[in-house]
């Protein structure tokens, strides 16, 4: 036999062989392979979640104490804070309430509101103070304020009132 025939079948057993060692050895390696980068890429993703998890607990601890801070908890209204909110400005300036009614809830275009009516009495300054307050703390819209004169007969003294209604809007 000469070398050209020697390389011709060399070459062809090559070839046969090739498939064979394909399906033998190197798939179960090429597989493994492939789970192996799967595998790898899921414990980045369970890192990542972990780390993600870490932060947004951080980011609670965070928003709770800042909510602590202002006095809001979980099992208040927004009737309550509201309160709370007049109530510390009520100690800065002499204004006083005199009525805070229940909120009416309300049907515009759609959208469910609810509107507070407040009574406050107090000397001009201090009651557009408490306005200027009350836009800044953006509790909700000042739908209407009106300022009405009234007398009290009985000590013949003449004092001023704010009738304010907040509309706070609800999300559905």
């Amino acid at each position: 036999m000469d070398y050209r025939r020697k390389n011709i079948i060399l070459l062809v057993g090559f070839l046969i062989i090739l498939p064979l060692l394909y399906y033998t050895a190197f798939k179960s390696t090429l597989d493994l392979k492939n789970r192996y980068q799967k595998l790898v890429k899921e414990k980045i993703e369970i890192d990542n979640v972990t780390s993600k998890m870490f932060a947004y607990n951080q980011e609670g601890k965070y928003i709770d104490s800042v909510l602590a801070k202002e006095n809001i908890f979980v099992d208040n209204s927004f009737q309550q804070i509201l309160l709370k909110k007049i109530n510390s400005h009520q100690e800065l300036s002499k204004i006083q309430i005199l009525e805070f009614n229940n909120p009416i809830e309300v049907l515009d275009n759609s959208i469910k509101s609810h509107l507070y009516p407040i009574t406050l009495k107090g000397d001009f300054n201090n009651l557009l103070q408490f306005l200027n307050f009350f836009e800044r703390e953006s509790l909700g819209e000042i739908k209407s304020y009106k300022f009405l004169k009234k007398k009290n007969y009985a000590r013949r003294k003449e004092y001023l009132v704010l009738e304010v209604i907040l509309k706070r809007v609800l999300s559905d």
